[in-house]
């Protein structure tokens, strides 16, 4: 009678404590996913709203959110501080290249907004790797689909309630852009959301209404933000789907269907060559892609200039108080970056920093292959997909490096999730038959 009373109550008392774990749980997903749609620059026209922020000081309301957000997960770092350590190993590059930035103030054109901003960029990675201790890639993968979601409806209800807040009116434009400060943004995340709820959607994890409902919201959004970048990226991203699909074929199998395919592109490849400026001008662009090689020209002078260690992080684009003042003089119109991801990386840190983001990219790629291989299911399908995403995006704006950003924070995440290069090739050489009932939906 006594061992069957100790017995109940350490039921009890194991049932409170998994109840509290959840709790905290909750929370902390709750956390992740309001700090991700800060970081996609959500609400930002209201934090903005009669403020004049400056090049090189920023926005005050924000600043004091950003340190809200790095003290909590400084905080929950610690307390998860067994799970930080055992995955800090997985991704070395990604902590030489944080280094390498923070050192890039001993040599920056802006020492001070250099240290200050590689301070941000610092809690930037906190978080990232937080999220990558805490959670595992297919719960990153879903709280991105809520951060997704939550943006999209947010953006719907705020266009179409407050037009002069969620349209780009003041600027004689009737492009949506929803909660975020430009349409571009906007569309970038769209194009993302529509791929993400394609994924869900296979994998049948959610109700199928909501997941048809996100990706038909994610599409309508894209196409009124005109975003004509976004929506060529999400057609690329379309047509790379299949072909991920086929990884997991036989070496026979994939090379029947590969080179008819491969053909078929070369031909359509020299169609689009032939007309390239006709089909430019329906997508609303030139053949300097609305001024940008021109940009790209003057920008590659500046990083003759430094070339081995740039200009420091962020210690070009600043305005006329800037190394950029050039290029705004020189171009008669005021780009706030490079308009190109990899560019804008060589002028903060020249070619030795960008070796290393390359590398980064091809470390993540070298795993997130076998790892894509190791299951049918589709949520494996997301770590290459956000990798060519990422990409494709940064060749005509820039997300790379850049401190509070939702598009970096997930890639230092996923070099931090994805297992390492051997054991994933371990998984992948097991065939999907062969796993256990549940298995491949892990």
């Amino acid at each position: 009678m006594h061992n069957g009373v100790i017995a109940e109550t350490r039921g009890e008392s194991r049932k409170k404590r998994l109840k509290s774990a959840k709790r905290w749980q909750r929370l902390e997903q709750a956390y992740v996913i309001v700090t991700l749609l800060l970081f996609a620059q959500a609400f930002f026209p209201f934090f903005q709203a009669g403020q004049m922020d400056s090049v090189a000081d920023g926005n005050a309301l924000l600043q004091t959110i950003w340190k809200i957000i790095y003290g909590i997960a400084a905080v929950l770092i610690f307390v998860h501080r067994k799970r930080v350590l055992a995955v800090l190993a997985r991704d070395k590059l990604s902590l030489v290249l944080l280094l390498m930035i923070v050192l890039s103030a001993l040599w920056s054109a802006a020492p001070e907004i250099t240290v200050r901003r590689s301070v941000a960029f610092v809690g930037t990675n906190l978080f990232a790797i937080y999220l990558a201790s805490r959670f595992t890639l297919r719960e990153q993968f879903q709280m991105v689909a809520w951060v997704l979601l939550s943006g999209a409806l947010i953006s719907a209800v705020v266009s179409v309630l407050m037009p002069d807040i969620g349209k780009m009116l003041y600027q004689g434009s009737s492009a949506w852009r929803g909660i975020f400060p430009h349409k571009n943004q906007l569309g970038r995340l769209m194009s993302l959301g529509a791929i993400v709820f394609f994924l869900l959607f296979m994998m049948k994890v959610w109700p199928r209404w909501l997941t048809v409902g996100g990706f038909g919201l994610s599409v309508m959004l894209l196409l009124l933000s005109e975003s004509k970048t976004a929506l060529i990226v999400l057609l690329l991203l379309l047509v790379c789907i299949p072909f991920l699909r086929t990884l997991r074929w036989s070496e026979y199998a994939r090379i029947l269907l590969w080179l008819p395919v491969g053909l078929a592109g070369i031909c359509v490849s020299v169609l689009v060559l032939t007309y390239l400026e006709p089909i430019l001008r329906y997508f609303g662009r030139d053949l300097t892609l609305t001024g940008r090689t021109g940009l790209w020209d003057i920008v590659s002078e500046m990083i003759l200039q430094h070339p081995w260690l740039g200009y420091g992080y962020s210690g070009f684009w600043l305005g006329w108080e800037g190394e950029s003042a050039y290029i705004w003089r020189v171009t008669f119109w005021e780009p706030p970056n490079s308009h190109n991801g990899f560019l804008d990386v060589t002028l903060d840190i020249g070619l030795i920093g960008l070796g290393l983001v390359l590398l980064s990219f091809l470390s993540r790629i070298r795993r997130a292959l076998p790892y894509q291989m190791s299951s049918q299911s589709w949520e494996h399908d997301w770590p290459m997909l956000f990798l060519f995403y990422l990409v494709l995006c940064n060749l005509t704006e820039t997300t790379l490096l850049d401190h509070n950003s939702f598009f970096w924070t997930l890639f230092i995440a996923l070099g931090f999730s994805l297992p390492k290069w051997r054991m994933a090739e371990r998984r992948s050489h097991i065939r999907w038959y062969d796993l256990p009932a549940g298995r491949e939906e892990a």
